[in-house]
């Protein structure tokens, strides 16, 4: 295993044009005491942008807030519908925020991207269901870098589940995540980070993803270390597609997963 060092900005292919849009949360600066303020990403990292009237219904289950007492959904609160807020106050400690797009066939052909299977498109030339799944690590206080809560799998289809926590993690250091598929470790899966700030270039017409500032591939236990060699506002993502249990349904089975979390200093 190696480290590589993406320059050249990562283009999608053409199955997968209409899902450049990925998944991915943040969270505002918080401290013990007060109300946890959380941003569902649907665009071009690391802007926010509202989410299409007709894909709210893809995001019909809430982000949630994941402490060592469970799980508590999130209020979707602010000015646009990709803001959300904690029902009560937060005391410090280490967190997980989550979000889940729903499984949703998109399938294309020749007049472009619609969400259906092939059944309602028998002249589809590629057909995916895709999920999609996010998670931020959120340490409310100065001083929290507990690893109790972060480093337990949430049970996502495709999930990656730190190790440590980040606020462990110096520059240059290095952060190690497992890669989970269906709960068991995924190994030779590609797992790419980039920050805030990184590629600043606008992609919402190319249909291209952000230029990654680092990328490599899970061991054999699914286990990567990604270096981080800026401080700043990280998102690593992974993806993985297999066959669709039903090939005249649908043809592949994809899922993309997020997590967004914190290097150095607070990003708010």
């Amino acid at each position: 295993m190696y480290l590589k060092t993406i320059l050249a900005v990562l283009t999608l292919s053409a199955a997968a044009t209409a899902h450049a849009h990925r998944v991915w949360v943040s969270t505002d600066h918080t401290h013990g005491g007060e109300i946890l303020k959380a941003e569902l990403g649907y665009g071009e990292f690391p802007n926010f942008e509202p989410i299409a009237a007709e894909r709210l219904d893809i995001f019909s289950k809430p982000m949630q807030l994941i402490t060592d007492k469970g799980r508590q959904n999130l209020l979707q609160k602010g000015r646009y519908n990709y803001q959300y807020q904690s029902a009560k106050p937060v005391p410090e400690g280490s967190y997980l925020v989550a979000a889940e797009y729903r499984p949703t066939f998109w399938s294309k052909n020749a007049a472009g991207w619609k969400r259906v299977n092939m059944n309602d498109m028998p002249d589809a030339t590629y057909c995916e269901q895709t999920r999609m799944y996010g998670k931020n690590i959120v340490n409310v206080g100065h001083d929290s870098a507990d690893t109790a809560v972060i480093t337990r799998p949430l049970g996502h289809m495709l999930e990656i589940v730190p190790l440590d926590n980040p606020a462990n993690v110096q520059v240059g250091g290095r952060f190690k995540v497992k890669v989970l598929f269906k709960g068991e470790p995924l190994p030779n899966a590609t797992l790419t980070a980039t920050f805030d700030g990184f590629d600043t270039r606008d992609h919402s017409k190319t249909h291209k993803i952000e230029a990654q500032a680092f990328s490599d591939t899970t061991d054999g236990k699914g286990e990567v270390e990604i270096i981080p060699l800026r401080q700043g506002f990280w998102k690593a993502s992974v993806e993985h597609k297999a066959d669709y249990p039903d090939a005249k349904v649908c043809q592949k089975l994809a899922n993309y997963s997020t997590l967004t979390f914190q290097i150095g200093h607070s990003h708010h």
